[in-house]
């Protein structure tokens, strides 16, 4: 019984990292596709402003955890004096601009390679919708099987951190 419940706790501790790598890659996907659009003349000078500048601070981030709870094994990159960007207030804040500036454009006007990029950045929106819930839901079935009382009684989760859910604007 403890083996089988130090084998799930295990497999469960698996799936937060992976899904944690899946909402990186859909993070940084969404930036880029947002940067790429921003750059495509779509919006106007203002909005492609706006949207590349918050595309580009999340781009610098994506090396920076999105949470601190120890899951991440790449450093983090050195910002010298300066503190460290707090990733989830530049993920939210591009989701903003996103309402902001291509919601708020017709679609009608966009050129061919224009609606393309617009298809790319929309799936990438969705996508980082999705694999940010489905983290959450990896952390909640962490935290349930680590809170049990065998779990605690005999430390099934041995040295590894408790896990935090992604927190953060990302339009839903």
């Amino acid at each position: 019984m403890v083996t089988l419940r130090a084998r799930r706790i295990d497999n469960l501790n698996r799936n937060v990292v992976k899904s944690r790598r899946s909402l990186e890659l859909a993070l940084t996907a969404r930036a880029q596709y947002a940067h790429d659009f921003a750059a495509s003349g779509a919006l106007d000078i203002a909005g492609a402003i706006l949207l590349a500048d918050s595309a580009d601070s999340c781009l610098r981030a994506g090396m920076n955890p999105i949470v601190e709870d120890g899951l991440e094994t790449m450093d983090t990159v050195a910002y010298g004096e300066q503190a460290v960007p707090d990733r989830r207030d530049l993920e939210s804040n591009l989701s903003r601009t996103l309402r902001l500036t291509v919601d708020q454009t017709e679609a009608d006007t966009y050129t061919e390679d224009q609606r393309r990029l617009a298809e790319y950045l929309t799936k990438a929106r969705l996508d980082v919708v999705l694999t940010r819930s489905f983290h959450n839901i990896h952390v909640g079935q962490v935290r349930r099987v680590r809170g049990t009382t065998l779990a605690k009684v005999f430390h099934l989760a041995g040295t590894a951190p408790m896990p935090e859910t992604v927190d953060m604007d990302d339009e839903r």
